[in-house]
């Protein structure tokens, strides 16, 4: 069967491209000794990590327990949870986990770091831990100085805890290549003030986390980064296109869509709103728009509703018609994939199979 022959909308991956993705950023990773940790928040699915871990990956990275549990239920042993984990529950759940994989989990609190020692020791189990510190995003993360030396000292000395390293987080490092590149030593700065805040403190690590997928393949740039951890990398998208990470040939995933109404001049609706799409905004250029077609990049959609989707038209170089098909290039691919049970997979066009998106909706 070919893609053109499938119901819309559907969300469809070219392995050929994503597969050119996987290898590219392997082989960048081996070339300058960083280690891989993929983020499959962006995939969700385990026959994607385990290909990651084939090329060379130390292991995967999730944001939730519910992504490590399906991960894990897959036969993934090295698993790093970068998000902190809050309550006797989700504490019950990570002891579980345990029993199955090697873990790692992300924390900037005392609170945090007590509570997973407290479960830890009383079940036997060592998790490996690294403290994460700003270094610009501020979303998490303690500020370089004297609360994150203390809170890795108390890593270092709780039952239970295994202190790794310091965990950071280049998303703030956006705009074009050229602008991510020209803002790398003010990053580096701050990179060389959280290592010298740690080594005067007496406080030695084994590997630094860090990196994002716009600034996949600066990380040789990034002073004393050992690991990464991008996502959007697999499928890449709008927004990674639009900041110059990837070009419009690096996108593995879209949505193909129909054209079901041309009633309005100067627009068209497709078969695919914000439930098939996610209304994440275009994060960089104008910042106008949820997507653009494939075969017509000058058409955008515009705005949309739970299932239309507006392409103006006013950029057009062909003439749409009701019934034909779309491949939109979607904003953002990590929610986009949250929102459907499968990817059709194929290679040129003809369809060799599907993944069952196992992480959906996994939350918690």
């Amino acid at each position: 069967m070919h893609i053109s022959e499938l119901d819309t909308p559907v969300a469809v991956v070219d392995l050929d491209v994503m597969e050119r993705n996987l290898r590219r950023a392997a082989e960048y990773m081996r070339a300058h000794g960083v280690t891989l940790w993929p983020h499959t928040k962006t995939h969700k699915c385990p026959e994607i990590a385990r290909r990651q871990i084939e090329l060379g990956a130390g292991g995967i990275c999730v944001a939730k327990l519910g992504e490590a549990e399906v991960m894990a239920d897959a036969g993934i042993e090295e698993i790093f949870i970068a998000y902190p984990l809050v309550g006797e529950v989700k504490l019950r759940r990570l002891m579980a986990l345990c029993e199955r994989a090697h873990i790692r989990v992300a924390l900037d609190s005392e609170e945090v770091a007590r509570g997973i020692s407290r479960a830890a020791s009383a079940a036997g189990h060592t998790v490996g831990v690294v403290v994460e510190a700003d270094t610009g995003m501020r979303r998490c993360g303690l500020p370089i100085g004297p609360e994150l030396v203390n809170l890795c000292r108390l890593v270092i000395d709780l039952p239970g805890l295994d202190f790794i390293g310091p965990m950071v987080y280049q998303g703030h490092l956006k705009g074009t290549a050229e602008e991510r590149v020209r803002r790398i030593p003010d990053e580096n700065a701050r990179l060389e003030h959280l290592y010298e805040t740690l080594t005067a403190a007496g406080i030695t690590w084994r590997q630094v986390t860090g990196g994002s997928t716009p600034t996949l393949y600066q990380t040789h740039l990034l002073k004393g980064i050992t690991e990464a951890r991008p996502g959007t990398y697999v499928f890449n998208d709008r927004n990674t296109v639009g900041v110059e990470a990837c070009t419009l040939e690096d996108t593995a995933l879209h949505v193909l869509a129909t054209v079901v109404s041309t009633a309005v001049p100067g627009q068209m609706i497709v078969d695919a709103g914000s439930k098939t799409l996610t209304s994440d905004r275009y994060g960089a250029g104008d910042g106008k728009g949820h997507g653009i077609l494939l075969e017509d990049p000058g058409v955008v959609i515009s705005w949309m509703s739970e299932e239309h989707g507006m392409a103006d038209l006013s950029g057009a170089t062909r003439k749409w018609r009701i019934g034909d098909r779309v491949t939109i290039v979607p904003n953002h691919v990590c929610p986009l994939v949250n929102l459907h049970d499968e990817l059709v997979l194929h290679r040129g066009g003809e369809v060799v199979g599907s993944w069952k998106v196992a992480g959906r909706g996994r939350v918690r």
